[in-house]
């Protein structure tokens, strides 16, 4: 690993990520540093086993090896995040786990021994102070977002909060580099529409984010991009108002029949007249090898949608772009946007490269 790959995010807090295109993982590491040359070091969400060579050799750099590790910080307990664990612990002997005593009920199951465990309920406020370098963080609990027991992060000195799953997103941005742009908010909304619970559980942590003080600059999740700058708060606007989980369900239930007819009735037109698409799209929107699908397809029909209809609606148009020859996308939109209409589907204009102001006819 270059030191190209670790970046630091905040003072003194870095970050690398694991190799998948689709849904990578986020792996942090904050290095407190004391006047007097004390360091203590934190591991966040450690991954899976794929990620301790990355993991070795970024402490090796940072903290002069894994033995040195002081703590790892668990958002929740997914094994996308703590199949590593009893490896790391065995490699750092003076190591502990902190995280929600929900979490512990499922972690412990690894063999890992109870004085080895921090619970963050058990701090006053919820405020850990580090009397080895003078410095303090903050648990902010994130009630079923997605977990029970998840819980975030706040580091004072780099103003960076360690959300987990909660701002995490599916990779929807072109291009290199860890920074979200406007392009992440798509991976964002989708993974919290499929993974979310409720919107109520998303307003609660959310209140909690806002009234950290100071605001944090950065918010780091558990995948995804990095999120900073105005972005912050804009991202954390643009949750208050989706719809996510149960309410996503109940409200879009009527809506998502009309929409799988529609989308249905389109495949059986690529199959008549355009098979050879028809197969790209359906094996498109299976998403084979990825972590999640907005879509659950069996044979030639898709029979259920995860998302919103448009959201659902734009993952069948961006499938086609990619693999229909130009020729044919203005024949299949047409015939898209007819099946649509005629199932009387309301479509944001958007999806399909639409205009928000009419245009003239002559200019």
């Amino acid at each position: 690993m270059s030191n190209e790959t670790i970046h630091e995010v905040g003072k003194e807090f870095y970050y690398f990520k694991s190799d998948e295109d689709d849904f990578h993982r986020n792996v942090y590491l904050k290095r407190f540093l004391g006047e007097d040359g004390e360091t203590v070091s934190i591991l966040f969400d450690p991954g899976t086993r794929h990620e301790i060579p990355q993991i070795t050799e970024v402490t090796k750099k940072l903290i002069g090896g894994i033995q040195n590790l002081d703590l790892i910080f668990l958002s929740h307990q997914d094994p996308d995040l703590t199949a590593s664990l009893g490896a790391l612990l065995t490699s750092a002997p003076k190591s502990r786990v902190v995280s929600a005593i929900d979490t512990w009920r499922l972690i412990k199951t690894y063999g890992i021994p109870e004085n080895r465990f921090l619970a963050v309920e058990n701090f006053r406020n919820k405020i850990m102070r580090i009397a080895k370098t003078g410095h303090r963080v903050q648990f902010v609990p994130a009630y079923f977002c997605h977990f029970r027991g998840a819980v975030m992060f706040y580091d004072f000195e780099s103003q960076v909060l360690f959300s987990g799953d909660f701002l995490a997103g599916l990779n929807s941005r072109t291009g290199d580099g860890i920074w979200a742009t406007e392009e992440s908010w798509e991976g964002i909304s989708v993974m919290h529409q499929i993974y979310m619970p409720t919107k109520d559980a998303l307003e609660e942590t959310i209140g909690r984010v806002s009234m950290l003080n100071p605001m944090p600059e950065i918010i780091a999740p558990q995948h995804g991009d990095v999120i900073k700058g105005d972005l912050v708060v804009e991202f954390l606007s643009r949750l208050m108002g989706l719809e996510v989980g149960l309410e996503l369900m109940k409200k879009e239930e009527p809506q998502k029949e009309l929409t799988l007819s529609a989308l249905n009735a389109f495949l059986d037109y690529l199959g008549e007249h355009h098979p050879d698409i028809q197969k790209e799209t359906l094996e498109g929107l299976k998403n084979a090898g990825s972590f999640t699908t907005i879509f659950v397809v069996s044979q030639n029909s898709i029979v259920d949608l995860k998302v919103s209809t448009n959201e659902a609606i734009k993952g069948v148009w961006d499938v086609l772009t990619r693999i229909a020859p130009e020729e044919v996308l203005h024949d299949v939109k047409t015939i898209l946007l007819g099946d649509l209409d005629q199932l009387g589907v309301a479509v944001d204009p958007k999806i399909f490269g639409g205009v928000d102001e009419a245009e003239e006819l002559f200019a």
